[in-house]
């Protein structure tokens, strides 16, 4: 079946170099290109597309506002908006309303495979709730340059672990991060790196991406932006967790892809504490406050006084950046994975089981009472028995604690 694509803005690369692979008749792709809203429009009234793509800087009705007719009128339409790294934030319009976000400059491919993601199975949404929260932020991390950079030059054919570790040298915060990580005993490795590239080729691609991705995150708060927030203990928390993730992940012989979408989302899993934090402090402190008092996990409180919690507000942010549905789902549900509608080994059942381990291996002292493991959604994927072997294996680990100090 032919894909016709409905492009809504300003001339641009992206456009050229969709006119070029679809004047190939083998491409199996076509499109209509539009500079106005009301042109949009009328062809929205006669149909015949499987995708609209909107810049989210249009003339009247702006990008997100287009997709929402869309939405009403063709519901079965793929929808993407278009925005670049300074319009973050018209990009959170797109949260609970099944619009996709590209990020500019964007090519060809990465379109195509966006519009092959959005037609799979990703069913996580954000909570009405949560999509509230996060219109409220005014401190939304974008993703770095470096991370799309890093991407890309992963994904190119001759990718050089050369070039990655000079991308990466460019900025010190990101590069401190790697270098920090890539040293310490969570890679056991028996040599000390002291260049980036060197870390890229010990620690290899797709865990760099990750590091990258998650040291850009934290890096963007520091001590003196969220007073009172142990930062530190939740970076080292995150990297147990993510470590552990991908340790269950070989414990269970999973792929090597299941693996690294699983240390990522580890790592990235509680980045919502952060927004929480550095944007309702008023609220976190009480959700804080009510865990303590209640002996409640943290989750749970923050349902209570905010109506979402952390898990719900970093999986947002991660959905507005075109993370993998994998890896944004185990972030929205790694407390309560038996939301999820389905029952089968990934990374939400790896970094669910990694978050509980990694808090029996370090407590935190500020909420002594932690999510336990979720022994129903366990037994439907048909791990029950082995959560003694993953807690043997994993918090008898010696570089564990070592890790967490580094």
């Amino acid at each position: 079946m032919k894909r016709h694509i409905l492009f809504v803005g300003e001339i641009q690369p992206l456009w050229i170099e969709f006119q070029v692979l679809a004047a190939d008749s083998n491409s199996g792709i076509s499109g209509d290109f539009f500079h106005t809203v009301p042109e949009a429009l009328a062809a929205i009234e006669k149909g015949g597309f499987t995708a609209v793509v909107a810049d989210a800087d249009l003339p009247g009705i702006g990008g997100v506002e287009l997709l929402d007719t869309v939405m009403r009128r063709r519901p079965e339409v793929r929808r993407f908006v278009l925005s670049d790294l300074a319009d973050i934030r018209a990009t959170v319009g797109c949260l609970g309303r099944g619009h996709h976000h590209l990020l500019k400059p964007c090519d060809t491919q990465t379109l195509l495979s966006a519009l092959e993601r959005a037609n799979g199975t990703g069913s996580w949404q954000p909570g009405q709730a949560a999509q509230e929260l996060i219109a409220e932020m005014r401190r939304l991390p974008s993703p770095p340059t470096i991370y799309f950079q890093v991407c890309a030059e992963i994904e190119s054919p001759n990718a050089s672990h050369e070039r990655i570790g000079e991308l990466i040298a460019r900025d010190p915060a990101i590069s401190a991060k790697v270098m920090q990580l890539a040293n310490s005993a969570v890679f056991g490795l028996q040599l000390q790196v002291v260049h980036p590239f060197e870390a890229v080729i010990y620690i290899g691609l797709e865990t760099t991406r990750s590091l990258v991705l998650a040291a850009h995150t934290f890096s963007a708060f520091d001590q003196a932006q969220i007073p009172n927030f142990p930062i530190d203990d939740l970076w080292r928390h995150c990297v147990i967790a993510g470590r552990l993730a991908r340790q269950i992940v070989r414990l269970e012989r999973g792929a090597a892809e299941l693996a690294d979408q699983s240390f990522a989302a580890g790592l990235l899993h509680d980045i919502g504490k952060l927004l929480f934090a550095a944007n309702l402090p008023q609220l976190f402190r009480q959700a804080v406050a009510l865990a303590r008092e209640q002996g409640q996990p943290l989750w749970k409180a923050e349902r209570e006084v905010a109506h979402a919690c952390h898990a719900e507000l970093g999986a947002a942010l991660l959905a507005i950046w075109g993370l993998p549905a994998p890896i944004v789902e185990a972030v929205a549900w790694h407390h309560w994975p038996s939301a999820s509608p389905e029952l089968r080994f990934c990374p939400l059942t790896a970094v669910h089981a990694a978050d509980v381990l990694a808090h029996e291996a370090r407590p935190d002292p500020k909420v002594p009472v932690q999510a336990g493991l979720d022994l129903d959604y366990l037994e439907g994927v048909g791990l029950a028995d082995r959560t003694e072997t993953w807690r043997r294996n994993c918090l008898a680990d010696e570089p564990l604690e070592a890790a967490a100090n580094d």
